[in-house]
């Protein structure tokens, strides 16, 4: 007996469920996730299943190699340049076990509405319109968990004790899915902290020429302070230019859950909007 296989079909079919495997795994770590990345890595694994056809093994081979895939499409994704073993081994696990479930939802859908003439053969095998609905209604509940994901972080709070050169304050955040700052060279997120706050944590010298924004002024700090100070590039309405962000000794996060240390700079500026209350905007990212 032999079975007719679609390699386009079953491209498009395991792109789709792969690239909403990856989101909604970022979703629940809330962690960045970039459409292109997601893109490309959906794109090798679905060239991988369709090279599977052609590839006659099984057992534990097949197991190796399907875990080797799922493990690079994750560092397609999150890997960050202060790679940590954690920092993919995490995304790597709730991939997976995101896609256990996007795949046993996926089936019951196929059980359901195999008892509906519309979307079967008469061969009672699944048609092709019925794993492009299929996609489509996946990409519908990505779509709204994402929405979901993102409206019960926005607006949640939590605490940030910040510690530097013996100085130490605690801070009143909201954690804020828009802020994506981060130091281009580490690849760590940057805390936007109310300018009020900028005197009771930085040294007088340092906060002098953080409040000023000059970058040529930097030369006049003591060295040990200097090095503290990470320049990046940042772009608004009013044009781009160079913000000032600061590396603190120490920085613990607490949810509710208790405090757990976290890496990050911290930059000051104004904080406009809903914040009347906070002191900070925290990357939804050091929640994780």
């Amino acid at each position: 007996m032999t079975k007719t296989v679609w390699g386009d079909l079953l491209f498009f079919v395991n792109f789709c469920m792969d690239f909403q495997c990856l989101f909604l795994s970022a979703k629940l770590l809330r962690r960045p996730f970039s459409v292109w990345r997601g893109a490309l890595v959906s794109a090798l694994g679905a060239v991988y299943a369709v090279a599977v056809l052609f590839w006659q093994t099984s057992g534990l081979s097949a197991l190796l190699a399907d875990l080797g895939v799922g493990l690079l499409m994750c560092m397609g994704v999150f890997l960050e340049r202060d790679l940590k073993i954690r920092r993919i081994l995490i995304p790597f696990g709730v991939y997976f076990v995101v896609s256990f479930a996007v795949g046993g939802a996926m089936s019951g859908m196929a059980a359901l509405l195999s008892h509906v003439e519309l979307p079967l053969g008469e061969s009672s095998e699944v048609s092709s319109p019925f794993f492009f609905l299929l996609a489509a209604a996946g990409g519908v509940v990505t779509f709204l968990w994402g929405r979901f994901c993102e409206r019960r972080t926005k607006g949640s709070r939590a605490m940030l004790r910040l510690v530097l050169e013996g100085r130490e304050i605690t801070l009143r955040c909201m954690v804020d899915t828009a802020n994506l700052l981060r130091d281009p060279v580490s690849g760590k997120c940057v805390v936007i902290v109310s300018d009020t706050r900028l005197e009771a944590l930085l040294p007088q010298e340092l906060a002098a020429v953080v409040a000023g924004g000059d970058p040529t002024t930097l030369s006049t700090l003591p060295l040990a302070l200097a090095r503290r100070v990470r320049l990046l590039p940042t772009a608004a309405v009013t044009g781009e230019r160079l913000l000032m962000a600061v590396l603190p000794d120490r920085a613990l996060v607490d949810d509710g859950s208790g405090p757990h240390p976290v890496e990050l700079l911290v930059a000051f500026a104004p904080l406009a909007g809903n914040t009347a209350d906070c002191e900070a905007l925290l990357p939804a990212e050091l929640l994780g």
